[in-house]
């Protein structure tokens, strides 16, 4: 089979991309090889699968989500494989750089000739930039960054005050007036507003800010992985029940620990920098999932509001896990609503992103499944099949969700949910009696003599 053009400058970017990475780690080129490292492990080896599935005529916005949501989950897997095999061979510290390094450039390498093989052009998609009004958009993410670090060093506000006051200028712009900004370029304001109001937070501080939430928790089994060198996909049966649930996620283990290898990062700035980049991706998912089904100024007003609720920029910089659980609670949306992506493409998606949600976090599973499964028994009421959900993905789900929570951890996250379920069920006795209720509810509702 000949190769054309195309595909032979795809195989040779993506050679030289790896070479460059692998450059940067061998000599320890500061700067370069987080940024090039980061780039290249999280969406090289999703945009090898998104093409070897043919997902790439989807437009730029959405091939570049799914390749985030097929690395992450790539890594995910090359961990957990990487820690198992290398315990079963004798290793203390499975998880080190080569044996990492290896598997990824091999899959890699291995998955751009296979795409030089395959019949049809490689299509490659970029931006179509006729203006520089939406480069205006990028001096968010720097006034957001320049910002935190004049607070950090002089306590001084004024640049993040300058920031948010741009956004909404610019919000309310692009809102008034389609010259301003056109539809096309609605991602990019999306992205930019999400990643300068996540930075403004998340970098105030040259510490891991809490907000209230588990990140301490997170970050200390992070480190523990780290120094261990190894995941304990199994605990003490006395280790703490909250302790146990949280090892078992591969969000805050395996992932930043693989994370922390290729890119020889401060632990505490993977968590200050790598997993706020994740979330600002949940906002433009969700955009491109309500473009969908309505109009795309609707779904782009969507998008900002949900950006601009005080817990997306605050409180959810404390739970680490759940920001990648809702990378996947996005893209599993987007998957079952997408009527343009169908037959094996969407059940495979389905069965890779839902490994990733549950692997990530156990309430957001737990939601999904309850969504999942009440969209199939109305379906089946209503005896007509559904064209976006179907039985054997509701099974597969649930199975795959309680195998994961029962062989991790001792078992914590399931027994959470049995210690969870029988306490409402012990709770439903006082919510069915009235003498349950307190003087004031008895008297409204009749039961009880006034006191005069």
């Amino acid at each position: 089979m000949r190769f054309t053009s195309n595909k032979l400058d795809f195989l040779i970017a993506v050679v030289f991309l790896q070479l460059m990475v692998c450059i940067t780690i061998l000599f320890d080129i500061q700067i370069v090889r987080q940024v090039l490292g980061f780039f290249y492990f999280t969406f090289i080896p999703g945009l090898i699968i998104v093409k070897l599935m043919r997902l790439d005529r989807f437009s730029l916005v959405e091939v570049a989500l799914l390749s985030v949501g097929f690395s992450i989950v790539f890594l995910m897997f090359v961990g957990v494989f990487a820690n198992e095999f290398g315990l079963l061979l004798g290793s203390s510290k499975p998880l080190f750089l080569a044996p990492l390094l290896l598997i990824v450039n091999f899959f890699v390498l291995v998955g751009a000739s296979l795409i030089c093989l395959k019949d049809g052009e490689n299509e490659v998609k970029c931006l179509n930039i006729k203006s520089h009004k939406p480069l205006l958009w990028f001096i968010l993410p720097v006034l957001s960054v320049i910002g935190a670090m004049w607070v950090n060093v002089y306590g001084n506000n004024t640049f993040l005050l300058a920031m948010i006051a741009l956004t909404s200028l610019l919000f309310v712009s692009s809102s008034i007036s389609r010259k301003f900004l056109t539809f096309d370029f609605y991602p990019l304001a999306i992205f930019t507003i999400g990643i300068s109001m996540l930075f403004h937070s998340s970098l105030i501080s040259n510490y891991v800010v809490s907000f209230g939430s588990d990140v301490p928790m997170e970050y200390f089994v992070f480190r523990e992985t780290v120094e261990r060198g190894h995941w304990a996909s199994s605990v003490s049966p006395f280790t703490s029940l909250g302790y146990s649930r949280i090892n078992s996620m591969l969000s805050v283990t395996i992932l930043p620990t693989v994370y922390s290898i290729f890119l020889k990062m401060n632990p505490t700035w993977i968590f200050k920098v790598i997993f706020p980049i994740f979330l600002s991706l949940v906002p433009l998912c969700l955009y491109q999932v309500w473009q969908i089904h309505t109009d795309k100024k609707y779904a782009f007003f969507g998008a900002f509001l949900f950006i601009a609720t005080s817990t997306f920029h605050s409180e959810m910089l404390g739970l680490s896990r759940q920001i990648v659980g809702e990378v996947f609670f996005a893209l599993l949306l987007f998957v079952i609503l997408n009527k343009e992506m169908k037959g094996n493409s969407k059940i495979l998606c389905f069965m890779v992103f839902s490994f990733g949600l549950v692997a990530s976090h156990y309430a957001l599973a737990e939601i999904f499944l309850f969504f999942i499964s009440f969209n199939t028994v109305y379906f089946l009421l209503l005896r007509r099949p559904s064209n976006n959900i179907t039985m054997s993905m509701a099974i597969f789900f649930f199975t795959i969700m309680f195998i994961w929570y029962i062989f991790t951890s001792s078992s914590a996250v399931f027994e959470s949910f049995i210690s969870y379920g029988n306490y409402i069920y012990e709770q439903l006795d006082d919510f069915f009696n009235p003498a349950a209720r307190g003087e004031t509810v008895m008297r409204g509702l009749g039961l009880e003599a006034p006191p005069t």
